[in-house]
């Protein structure tokens, strides 16, 4: 399978991964506020490192594997590797923005900006799917 428009496809790829995976990292970090707010974490628990651990690593995987998936119509495995990796080093600029999204606006910050993660990944897949079909 081949496409026509190969930049197109690779960078709304690309875009798709890095959302993907940012969305996911948030989502770990507000549901870790919100568990530390209600007090739900057991006393000498470290819950925050393991909700970061996990959260990081299933954004890190969900930024490869997004993607690498959206990128398939290209015929160079290679290249498509280079999405699924360059979509992790995307995830962690975005990511990155959490920090503010969360001292502006706390939790409500946080759902905020991950709302905005959402729509742009929906974006950027409905875009990488239109590149693909060219």
């Amino acid at each position: 399978m081949s496409t026509n428009d190969p930049v197109g496809l690779a960078l709304a790829s690309l875009g798709a991964g890095t959302t993907a995976g940012a969305a996911v990292l948030t989502g770990g970090i507000l549901v870790l506020r919100t568990v530390q707010r209600a007090g739900m974490a057991a006393e000498g628990s470290d819950t925050g490192f393991t909700v970061l651990t996990i959260s990081t690593l299933t954004g890190i995987v969900t930024a490869v594997a997004v993607g690498w998936a959206r990128s398939r119509a290209l015929d160079d495995t290679w290249r498509r590797g280079v999405i699924g990796m360059l979509s992790v080093f995307g995830m962690a600029l975005l990511a990155g923005i959490t920090v503010p999204a969360e001292l502006v606006g706390g939790r409500v910050g946080l759902a905020i900006y991950l709302a905005v993660l959402v729509m742009a990944f929906a974006a950027v897949n409905r875009q990488a799917r239109a590149a693909a079909l060219k």
